[in-house]
């Protein structure tokens, strides 16, 4: 995989991660709030039969039929007003740290039947309060609360598992980044030239396991006469390739520098640089 890809492939994970432990991190841990439910709800049945005008009868202990359901019970048959109802129960469910949708039904003693029912949630589309206005005979009923959703484990859960996912791209990412790092590119030469290796962005001759350093102008010379081997070069043309002038000092540095170049390729004898009378050099490298 290209180094640019990964670089994005990393980012993105990294981003995932941060965001799905932000997330674990940030919601709410509070354990789901028992007592707080089971006082409201009896605060509910208190204002409720004040509403209906008892001031007398017993609201009965609240009961949680399992984790999210309790219901309320009352010692004497009321009448009540849904508008009531609705506004009795949102304004005592506040005053808990609940974060959930919930329901509420209202059943006959006798039938178990539901008489009337509203939904709160978070959403506007969520909440359904239907029959506001109609108000409801007196009877004997029970309120049953359900809250719709329990603590989140499975989107936790799932969070954790794209954070893991996440961990092991990043892993993936990086093991890549230090594998290429860890593995030398082999050095390719630029040209072969007889038994001597050239690399020229490093200006360097190999002849074996031997290294030769070349100067820059070394450098550029030898890589004018690889490019033209067995055929003359102008001296004219080297000097003006090399050192973009061609006076007679320059003149005299090409002749220093041929001097040196043919020194360092004397441990081949295939290889030659030869003086080309009244023109040049050549370089020569014999099959």
């Amino acid at each position: 995989m290209k180094r640019s890809a990964l670089i994005v492939v990393g980012l993105i994970a990294i981003s995932v991660f941060l965001l799905s432990a932000g997330t674990i991190i940030t919601q709410p841990q509070n354990k789901f709030p028992e007592k707080e439910i089971a006082i409201a709800l009896r605060n509910v049945g208190h204002r409720l039969l004040l509403h209906a005008g008892d001031s007398t009868s017993r609201v009965l202990p609240v009961k949680q039929l399992s984790g999210t359901i309790y219901s309320l019970e009352f010692q004497s048959p009321f009448a009540f007003v849904p508008d009531s109802l609705v506004n009795i129960v949102q304004q005592s469910l506040k005053a808990t740290p609940v974060w959930l949708d919930y329901t509420v039904n209202v059943l006959a003693c006798n039938t178990n039947e539901i008489v009337y029912g509203f939904q709160i949630g978070k959403l506007e589309q969520t909440t359904l309060v239907p029959c506001l206005g109609r108000e409801q005979p007196e009877g004997c009923y029970t309120i049953v609360l359900s809250f719709l959703q329990a603590d989140t484990p499975q989107n936790n859960s799932y969070l954790f598992g794209l954070a893991l996912i996440s961990l092991v791209v990043i892993g993936f990412v990086g093991r890549s980044f230090v594998q290429k790092k860890n593995i030398p590119e082999p050095e390719v030469p630029t040209m072969q030239l007889g038994k001597y290796e050239f690399y020229e962005a490093k200006r360097i001759l190999k002849f074996g396991n031997a290294s030769i350093d070349l100067s820059d102008k070394e450098s550029q010379l030898l890589k004018l006469f690889a490019q033209q081997i067995n055929q003359p070069i102008a001296r004219e043309v080297l000097m003006k390739e090399v050192w973009q002038d061609n006076g007679a000092l320059i003149s005299r540095s090409l002749d220093v520098f041929v001097s040196r170049l043919r020194k360092k390729l004397k441990d081949d004898s295939t290889i030659q640089i030869l003086n080309v009378h009244g023109f040049g050099y050549r370089l020569v490298i014999q099959e």
